[in-house]
Order: structure tokens, then sequence, then C-alpha cells
């Protein structure tokens, strides 16, 4: 029994964060141009830019510092509705972010692929999730040659 019980806590601990999950890579741009870039490419995309919040900023006026970290909030209504259809609860996940910030002498950009959130949501026979996942890759491609 006590085995287990290790087990099933082991198995939590990697399915709810005990190991990283982002996808890395690195733009030869800064923080601010690698952002301006994003926003570029899913204009000409035709998908939605929703926000960016520029963490680094929002530090400072509230009078700490921080590397330069900005965290880009996009996606396509409709897609990211056939994925809700599949599974309501992952409404909770979307819209997509990519993660973009300062980290020593180079910029990172990071994000989590909707597979790794889609099984946490036990999402199964949903198409949308592997077209969504090949968008991301191709994005953070873009970002990061």
């Amino acid at each position: 029994m006590k085995k287990l019980l290790v087990s099933a806590v082991a198995m939590a601990s990697l399915a709810f964060g005990g190991e990283n999950m982002l996808i890395k890579g690195t733009s030869a741009l800064s923080v601010d141009e690698t952002v301006a870039k994003f926003s570029n490419i899913l204009k000409e995309k035709g998908i939605m830019l929703f926000d960016v919040f520029n963490h680094s900023k929002l530090a400072k006026e509230a009078g700490l510092e921080m590397t330069e970290t900005s965290v880009v909030v996009f996606g396509a209504p409709k897609v990211g509705t056939l994925l809700m259809q599949c599974e309501p609860q992952i409404a909770l996940e979307l819209p997509l972010k990519f993660l973009i910030y300062k980290e020593g002498d180079k910029t990172t950009v990071a994000y989590e692929d909707i597979e790794n959130i889609a099984k946490r949501y036990d999402v199964k026979n949903c198409d949308v999730v592997e077209k969504l996942s090949a968008a991301q890759a191709n994005l953070h491609k873009a970002l990061t040659k």
C-alpha cells in the first residue's frame, strides 16, 4: 500500500508541475523587439493579439525591479471554441500565451504546448489539439530562428 501511495504522489508531481513543461528557445532580439516581432507575425496570420503583459514595467510601477519579462496573450476564437467544445474546463488555459524574458544576456521565448495542457484536462479525440500544437511550434520557430 505504501508503494502505491508513493507511486501515486510521484505521478501527480510529474502531471502537475514536478517537471518543467515549457518549450524554450532563444531570440536574437531584445525582449521588446521580440514582442513587437511576435505582434506583427500574429497580425500577418490573422491571429488575435488579446494583450501583452509587461511584468517588468508593472513591477517598476509597484516600486519593485525584475528582469525584462512580458507575456503575450493570443488566439483565434474559432479554434479556441472548437477546443472548448471538446472540454469546457480547458477554457481556464485560454487564450494561449508565450513568455518572453531576459535570461542573462539572452532573450528566451517559452510556452507550454497545448498537447500537455490537454493531457491535464484529459482531452481525447480532439483534432484541434494537434493543429494548435503545430501552430504554436511554428510561431515559436519564427521567433527563435
